[in-house]
């Protein structure tokens, strides 16, 4: 019987958890090394693709059409093995979300929980007294104004026990609870009276961590009315869902999480730990961080080294080079044995092209790819 082949993730956002899930598949034993959660936290939870139906044919990793609807199909399924379910966009239509400010944001794979719409229709926007991130009427002026829709507000008061220490996520814990559940289906039905009918209704994505389909149905169930969530700011409720049913997947998997920083990458390939742990493996993956990367430090004359790989990637002055240079750096080591995963790369931004997710799901395919050319 053959050895099992072994591999390394370092970072435990969405791209960390991307990597160990599809190299599960791939008959890997997987190690997650990170020092904290991750990004996920501050992640409402969809995947974006770009802002039109045509935006596959700008990235700088080549795939076709097929190649990209492939891919959104694996994900749809895997997130169906652990208990969340992404609705994509009918044909050619890129659908937008709301903001908690009322604007409109682009949006491609969303969980079942998140409002998304391919045109943009009048609106009632729910909110809640004693959230921070709760502005309704700003919120609904800015969405009249960006889409030409007609919105309403209502707003529910606050509920038993509330007081000042209370954010998003202890919102979400109280209408996880019995209590809250039917306080919120009751101030709902009562808050939703005067509001015009049959109009599609969004809240604030608070709307409990384990009961939120089960609870979005009962609201639309009885307010008689489509009722969905809007993603806040950080930390994201939704994003706090998915992370916890994709490692509790993970672990049932085998997957092993170890936490810790960390302090030097080896192409052999190895991780050194910085209490002194060394982690070996046949494929390391580096999933440690965004736009310019969770390692990345910026020294004060502008050099940008980073510091998992130990190596100076770029100037500040020359942020096309680095774009161009951060992937494909860390690619190189140990033969293409260390890869690097969900990195900005030859000047794809997602904060300005609204693409992120499809960087996520492009990089932990190409990677994967190259380490199955590298083992034929």
């Amino acid at each position: 019987m053959s050895t099992p082949k072994t591999a390394l993730v370092v970072g435990r956002g969405p791209a960390g958890l991307l990597s160990a899930s599809y190299l599960v598949q791939r008959g890997y034993q997987v190690s997650v090394l990170a020092e904290a959660d991750g990004s996920l936290a501050m992640w409402p939870g969809d995947f974006s693709f770009g802002r039109d139906a045509e935006a596959f044919r700008s990235f700088p990793i080549e795939r076709s059409l097929t190649e990209w609807l492939q891919s959104f199909d694996e994900l749809v399924t895997l997130y169906q093995s652990f208990g969340v379910t992404l609705r994509l966009p009918q044909r050619e239509a890129i659908a937008h979300t709301i903001t908690a400010t009322g604007n409109l944001r682009p949006t491609f794979a969303t969980p079942d929980w998140q409002y998304a719409s391919t045109e943009p229709e009048p609106l009632v926007v729910v909110g809640f007294d004693g959230l921070a991130d709760s502005i309704v009427e700003a919120q609904v002026a800015t969405y009249r104004r960006q889409s030409g829709q007609e919105a309403f507000g209502v707003r529910l008061s606050r509920p038993p026990g509330w007081d000042a220490s209370w954010g998003a996520l202890r919102f979400a814990v109280y209408l996880d609870s019995d209590v809250g559940t039917d306080w919120l289906v009751k101030s709902s039905q009562t808050a939703l009276e005067s509001a015009p009918p049959d109009i599609p209704v969004v809240l604030p994505q608070i709307i409990g961590l384990e009961r939120t389909t089960n609870l979005l149905a009962r609201l639309s169930d009885v307010c008689g009315r489509s009722v969905g969530e809007f993603p806040l700011l950080s930390p994201s409720v939704g994003g706090i869902r998915i992370k916890e049913r994709w490692e509790r997947q993970l672990r049932r998997q085998g997957v092993r999480f170890v936490s810790g920083r960390v302090q030097e990458i080896l192409p052999t390939p190895r991780a050194v730990m910085a209490d002194g742990r060394c982690f070996a493996a046949d494929l390391l993956l580096l999933a440690h961080g965004g736009v310019l990367g969770g390692g990345m430090r910026v020294a004060i004359d502008g050099v940008i080294v980073d510091e998992l790989v130990n190596r100076e990637i770029g100037r500040m002055d020359r942020l096309e080079a680095l774009n161009e240079l951060g992937h494909q750096n860390a690619d190189c080591l140990g033969g293409g044995r260390v890869l690097a995963v969900g990195r900005a790369i030859g000047g794809w931004n997602p904060n300005r092209d609204h693409n992120g997710g499809a960087m996520l799901l492009a990089t932990v395919h190409a990677a994967l790819e190259l380490s199955e050319e590298i083992d034929q």
